[in-house]
């Protein structure tokens, strides 16, 4: 019933490339392989900046982005295939007897936990083949025929890849249940003692009070942004103001001075002066919350559930039958149909009345004395 119920709402999750990137469902590396439609001059539908020479260039740099990956899965074929093969096959048709395995529960004990899992299989399923459909990647093991996959790979498209989407759909279902983020959320790097959190709908960022100003993020440990890339903050619900002079909602740009995996500055303008906040005043930095993806980028995950998912979805690279942006896009699309099902109150939320009925029951087998 949960997978009619989301299946019955196309507009809310069935979506191309130009919303994919829009609404932050996706990120542009995890496209890297696929030249932009919209620069192909031949496109009736062509962007403004459609050429012959911007089209030969977007090709150029999709197929060096192939050879990268399939370089990559060179590497992991002739360096860990084999010590993760036994786990590889175990995975092929039954990760979720790893998932529960994990948070060691049954049938008999939880049934209801069973159910969750069972809905977010029955949802990704649908979400996911759509996907597949929508952007028919070929298989590397078919590019690259030496990367010789020991069974499989399976018929259908390669992006994006199903093993992954179930793996960080299913986690971010589970750790809505409180005992469970406590055990299996976002902990602190380095671990500072306190339960697991909670995963945000939106990343939450620190922005600093100073010249120039850098946002830095709190719980995520890489946000895979590079320069020019467009960003928006709002602030967090009863909590202070974005510092002056940002405003939420508008659009700001990521520089490339002070680029680190997890912090960054901004400007108001492409390649624009560095923003000041020291009008502000001085003092601590203030939170705020990125309109991003909520597992953006590629870094480390810090929850042991989410791991997991990382875990299943590299060991599908391992067997040579998916690109490393198959993993990551998954990640991101499964993100975006989380919050759009759970966190999401606005029009473009998805009312799925079976999975929240099935959440609530599934809490209720995990008591926790903790908040």
């Amino acid at each position: 019933m949960a997978a009619r119920e989301f299946g019955g709402l196309p507009h809310q999750w069935q979506f191309g490339r130009t919303d994919l990137l829009a609404k932050n469902w996706l990120e542009s590396l995890d496209l890297a392989w696929q030249p932009d439609p919209l620069l192909d001059p031949e496109n009736p539908n062509a962007g403004p900046g459609a050429s012959p020479v911007a089209w030969t260039a977007a090709k150029r740099a999709a197929f060096n982005a192939i050879v990268g990956e399939i370089e990559e899965l060179q590497m992991l074929m002739q360096d860990d295939r084999d010590r993760y093969l036994a786990e590889i096959i175990e995975q092929a048709d039954g990760s979720a007897g790893y998932i529960t395995a994990f948070i060691d529960t049954s049938e008999s004990q939880r049934p209801w936990t069973m159910e969750l899992i069972n809905c977010g299989y029955a949802i990704g399923n649908v979400a996911y083949f759509y996907y597949k459909q929508q952007f028919r990647r070929v298989r590397p093991s078919t590019l690259c025929p030496g990367l010789a996959p020991p069974f499989g790979p399976p018929a259908h498209p390669s992006f994006i890849s199903g093993h992954s989407f179930i793996g960080h759909l299913i986690a971010l279902l589970l750790l809505e249940i409180p005992a469970l983020r406590q055990r299996y959320g976002m902990f602190a790097a380095p671990y500072d003692g306190t339960p697991g959190k909670v995963v945000s709908p939106y990343p939450a960022v620190t922005i600093s009070l100073a010249n120039p100003t850098v946002v830095t993020l709190s719980a995520l440990t890489a946000h895979g942004l590079s320069a020019g890339d467009q960003i928006t903050f709002r602030p967090l619900s009863g909590g202070q103001p974005l510092p002056a002079p940002l405003v939420a909602g508008t659009t700001y740009y990521v520089l490339v001075a002070g680029l680190t995996a997890n912090s960054f500055e901004i400007s108001a303008a492409a390649n624009g002066a560095p923003i000041d906040t020291t009008p502000a005043g001085g003092g601590a930095p203030v939170p705020a919350l990125l309109l991003a993806n909520p597992l953006m980028g590629r870094g480390e995950l810090t929850s042991p559930l989410l791991w997991l998912a990382e875990r299943i979805a590299k060991n599908r690279e391992r067997l040579g039958v998916h690109y490393a942006s198959d993993s990551a896009g998954s990640r991101h699309i499964a993100a975006g149909i989380w919050r759009a099902l759970l966190h999401d109150d606005t029009t473009s939320g998805i009312n799925c009345p079976t999975l929240s009925s099935v959440l609530a029951h599934a809490t209720a087998e995990w008591p926790t004395k903790w908040p």
